[in-house]
């Protein structure tokens, strides 16, 4: 049963009695290891779910299957005291392997109704574990690991994915229900939420650009940028040439430390000096190569055949038009192709005013028709928007959590007239002495202040989690906005949401879990009994509703 308000699970006081209802969506990249470093501290994950004042925790990319829920529930948490646990994996049933995606609700007790691992009516989608609902009374939460694009060759799935996901939203609003919506969503909302090195530009359209001026509210370009431009323009033909007949091909490279070596693919294009030069990082596989430095237009249609170059515009699903090129690729190939310099202050003010945000049209066109039609508000933003660099990804084989250059792809969204009702902003964004908004306030969030250290190049992996990078994660109160967790738990850092019950009920009658077959499918620990059973001196206790402070601040009789 859950602890009374006021007392110490392990130490931490609950303050679960309070009137608000915190909720956090975290992808996990793997909830076993994550759930292992967890437990390696006191307390363990019901500690952890008290220091972060949880109410609801949703987790993405679990990466385990029914079976291995089952058999070690306990270490993986599936019983926590005080909660219920809720799940849908991946069997291997669709195009993916057994045991990847899967997400996963935790929910206090007494704060549920019902959930239903299957509310995309549609087997094919529902069979990779992607997407969870729990009813709450009032309003449904949407637990969700959207497909990503896979370079374009899933792009159609992710569209079925997001249609049905869409209707699914829908239906739960025609029977009364605000909805939530919360997880990795594999797509970026602004141009502000990718690092302005990662924001794709259109460079045959700078110039008209920088003639036609800032756009309303948008950000001027400074002097040195527009002298840039004019460079940048001027050599955009022969750049483009030069990309046209880039080549690929393998190459090896050398741990300093260990002296092992490893094949790399690289990308190849000849310089105005005639020399052949290697551009952009090195690539893992060869696809990956192959695709780097395409400027001629992209597409993909509904078969998943990819379109290149001419007739890019008539196919399925835009990828990227011709002449596009992130910040940081024009900026490398201006140097090393044409021996231009452009400046990273000049680079960045282009970026800021004219930089994309870097996700498929139609996949973009989703999201606007579920911000401004379907009348759902991304909760970050609402309350923030004016932040910069507030990112919840980065790649951590590279340290880019280090330099804060990442990509805001996890999301909280919300029904408008249930976030105006309910939302708060509460305890605001970790800030660490700086301006909230600013920059450095942000990477001070993202490396806990330079207590996270970087790995290093040479190999052994990242530094190990102690106590005080383990316990820097957590706030005395909650807030909507970003969690900062350690880089050792994941390369996602989690998002949440603080609501308050105002003159409604957050959550309704029944408070009751109903165990439907729905619900049943969604907790395979409980489907049959572990060999631990058998050694229990007595039946574990009734679980107990919600402290009565939170019954009553809720609305619940």
């Amino acid at each position: 049963a859950p602890a009374a308000n006021g007392a110490k699970v392990h130490g931490v006081k609950v303050i679960s009695a309070v009137p608000d209802l915190h909720l956090m969506s975290w992808n996990v990249a793997g909830w076993k290891t994550t759930s292992e470093h967890i437990r390696r501290f006191k307390g363990g994950l019901a500690a952890f779910l008290e220091r972060h004042h949880v109410d609801v925790l949703c987790i993405q990319e679990v990466k385990l299957s029914a079976k291995v829920l089952a058999a070690d529930a306990l270490k993986l948490g599936a019983d926590i005291p005080g909660f219920e646990s809720f799940w849908a994996c991946n069997e291997g049933q669709g195009a993916q392997r057994q045991g990847l995606n899967g997400v996963a609700t935790f929910v206090r007790q007494g704060l549920v109704v019902r959930a239903d691992s299957q509310p995309l009516n549609d087997s094919e989608l529902d069979s990779e574990g992607r997407c969870l609902m729990t009813d709450h009374g009032t309003f449904v939460v949407f637990n969700v690991y959207v497909p990503n694009s896979a370079g374009g060759m899933r792009l159609p799935f992710k569209m079925r994915f997001l249609s049905a996901l869409r209707a699914a939203m829908a239906s739960a609003r025609k029977a009364g229900k605000a909805v939530i919506l919360a997880g990795d969503l594999n797509m970026k909302a602004r141009a502000v939420d990718s690092h302005w090195m990662m924001r794709p530009l259109e460079v045959p359209r700078l110039r008209g650009l920088v003639a036609r001026g800032p756009e309303p509210r948008g950000p001027a370009i400074s002097a040195d940028a527009s002298v840039a431009v004019d460079a940048i323009s001027a050599s955009w033909p022969s750049v483009a040439a030069a990309l046209r007949a880039k080549e690929h091909r393998p190459f090896e490279t050398k741990n300093s430390r260990t002296g092992q070596t490893f094949q790399r693919w690289g990308v190849y294009a000849k310089a105005r000096s005639g020399e052949v030069i290697r551009i952009g990082p090195p690539h893992d596989v060869e696809d990956c190569a192959r695709a780097s430095f395409l400027v001629d237009g992209v597409a993909i249609e509904r078969d998943c055949e990819v379109v290149l170059g001419a007739g890019y515009a008539d196919a399925t699903f835009l990828l990227q038009r011709p002449g596009v090129l992130s910040a940081a690729d024009l900026g490398e190939c201006m140097k090393k192709l044409e021996g231009v310099e452009v400046g990273p202050a000049a680079l960045k003010s282009i970026s800021d005013a004219f930089g994309d945000v870097g996700t498929p049209p139609a996949v973009r066109d989703w999201l606007q028709s579920v911000l401004h039609e379907d009348g759902m508000v991304d909760s970050f933003a609402a309350f923030y928007p004016h932040a910069e660099e507030r990112f919840t990804c980065w790649d951590q084989y590279k340290n880019k959590r280090h330099e804060n250059m990442g990509s805001r792809i996890d999301y909280i969204l919300v029904d408008k007239a249930f976030f105006e009702g309910h939302a708060r902003q509460g305890a605001g964004l970790d800030s660490h002495g700086r301006e909230p908004d600013s920059p450095p306030a942000a990477l001070a969030a993202a490396t806990f202040d330079g207590l996270s250290q970087p790995s290093s190049f040479a190999g052994g992996g990242m530094p190990p989690l102690h106590e005080d990078e383990f316990f820097a994660q957590f706030r005395e109160k909650p807030a909507t906005g970003i969690v900062y967790t350690p880089q050792q738990l994941s390369d996602h850092i989690a998002v949440s949401l603080l609501l308050s019950p105002s003159d409604c009920r957050l959550v309704a009658p029944p408070v009751t879990l109903v165990r439907d077959a729905a619900t049943q499918l969604c907790q395979p620990h409980r489907s049959a009994r572990r060999i631990t059973d058998f050694f229990l001196k007595r039946p574990a206790p009734a679980a107990a509703a919600p402290p009565a402070a939170k019954r009553a601040a809720l609305g619940v009789a």
